[in-house]
């Protein structure tokens, strides 16, 4: 059997001394994969560097809601670098928590909220899935997900605790259901309602380690290779087999944190002596012609990503850049959301003697919260923006940045910005008979960047 820790927190001082002897145990055990979830800076730079050096580990970056206030929003913009890094398949750990600990201060709840409320957005910013810590505080929570939803990418309710009567709602999200040790306490009969009820699809099993160990554990650092006695117990009482449930809940993770094993899918495709390169089905847009979340084939080929590759698997697939006019990075997704990984390939490229674009839709800034052009100087000789209007209110009907109503005039300092530091830079528009041509070239010619039109019947192709 083969089961996916959905929940871990192996960075921390507690495995400082075992760590590789924790893993190889968990390993043993039939644990092949892990989401570490990281709870503030310093705990996600030590999560990263845990998947960087660990091929089965993957990294979730988020804050806690116990360091607020501690944490000041500045936090959450410094989140936004780490989120791009490879193999950080998740925002979290997130969320609210009202318990009372008579050893400490009563929460500030304003400052949880106005935190959550931050991370939820970049959530969608970065399309990626949100791992949810709620406790005592199910009331606020779900009114801010309402709030500042859709989230596409989903979701998981870690260590869930609601019990039944909150399952609808969560499920209403879209969002799974993570449960682990707290299942087998004696006193908790209502994650076990909650346990038994949930369906078959949103079902996902964690340790949190080192915290919450079962039942017969207690007292004892918690650790992943415990995840078979958490899932023998949720087996039997949902009354099914283990090696089912195994393949149930792996097969849920895999799917919602994108890190299906194994060939992870188109990765480069041919389009008139340009290689275009597929390194993310995420974006930062929403756009109502884009074909995203409708149909990814482009000539016989499904685009998308069963998992998110790394720059070694991408160089790989580019083989010799020198064979292509220029090497794209385009894909069905917006690539600068993997700005690190990007960066590595083009550089490789340049050092090969390619040349490399980059499709964008130019809300790098505002996704960064920063200039990101001084990064790329050496490494990209073009960015083609995706603008599709000289208007800003049908630039927020149509493009639906999660960037929020001034991510236009943001574009467009990014278009001229580019211009200046000596980029080349080339506007597109898919048009139709709702878009003004003569008012986007005319922005074109103030900005200094080229305009090129595309048709929707191309557009429709990919």
């Amino acid at each position: 059997m083969h089961w996916f820790d959905t929940h871990v927190h192996l960075e921390m001082d507690a495995f400082d001394a075992d760590r590789a002897e924790v893993l190889a145990r968990a390993r043993a055990a039939g644990v092949e994969q892990f989401v570490n979830a990281g709870s503030e800076p310093e705990a996600n730079r030590r999560a990263l560097a845990l998947a960087q050096a660990e091929p089965d580990v993957f990294a979730a970056a988020g804050l806690h809601p116990h360091e607020f206030p501690r944490l000041g929003p500045e936090a959450c913009d410094g989140l936004r670098a780490q989120l791009a890094e490879n193999k950080v398949v998740a925002l979290g750990e997130t969320g609210l928590d009202y318990h009372l600990f008579p050893e400490f201060p009563p929460p500030d709840r304003a400052a949880q909220r106005e935190a959550f409320a931050r991370q939820l957005r970049l959530a969608r910013v970065f399309e990626l899935p949100l791992i949810v810590h709620v406790r005592e505080a199910e009331d606020d929570a779900f009114a801010l997900l309402k709030q500042q939803g859709p989230f596409p990418a989903g979701g998981v309710f870690h260590c869930y605790g609601g019990g039944p009567a909150h399952l609808d709602t969560v499920l209403e999200f879209g969002f799974h259901l993570g449960f682990g040790g707290t299942a087998t306490y004696p006193k908790a009969e209502s994650v076990r309602a909650a346990l038994q009820a949930a369906p078959a699809e949103r079902l996902l099993l964690e340790t949190d380690a080192p915290y919450l160990p079962p039942q017969p554990r207690r007292g004892q650092r918690n650790e992943p290779a415990w995840l078979k006695e958490v899932a023998d117990f949720a087996a039997g009482l949902r009354g099914q087999a283990p090696e089912n449930l195994a393949e149930l809940t792996t097969r849920n993770a895999q799917r919602l944190f994108r890190v299906v094993p194994g060939d992870p899918g188109v990765l480069v495709y041919r389009l008139e002596g340009s290689l275009y390169v597929n390194l993310t089905n995420r974006c930062s847009a929403h756009c109502a012609f884009c074909p995203r979340d409708r149909d990814r084939r482009f000539r016989g080929q499904d685009l998308t990503l069963q998992r998110e590759p790394t720059a070694a698997e991408t160089l790989q697939a580019i083989g010799d850049p020198g064979r292509f006019g220029e090497i794209v990075f385009c894909g069905l997704g917006e690539p600068v959301l993997r700005l690190p990984v990007l960066l590595a390939v083009a550089r490789e490229i340049k050092q090969r003697g390619g040349r490399v674009r980059v499709n964008t839709n130019g809300q790098a800034d505002a996704v960064f919260q920063r200039d990101i052009l001084p990064d790329c100087r050496g490494a990209v000789d073009e960015w083609s923006v995706s603008l599709n209007t000289a208007h800003p209110e049908q630039y927020q009907q149509w493009v639906r940045p999660a960037t929020g109503p001034e991510t236009f005039p943001r574009v467009l300092d990014f278009i001229g910005r580019a211009v200046q530091a000596g980029f080349r830079v080339s506007v597109t528009a898919v048009e139709s008979p709702e878009v003004d041509a003569a008012a986007l070239q005319a922005l074109c010619r103030r900005l200094g960047a080229r305009y090129r039109g595309r048709e929707r019947k191309r557009l429709s192709e990919i």
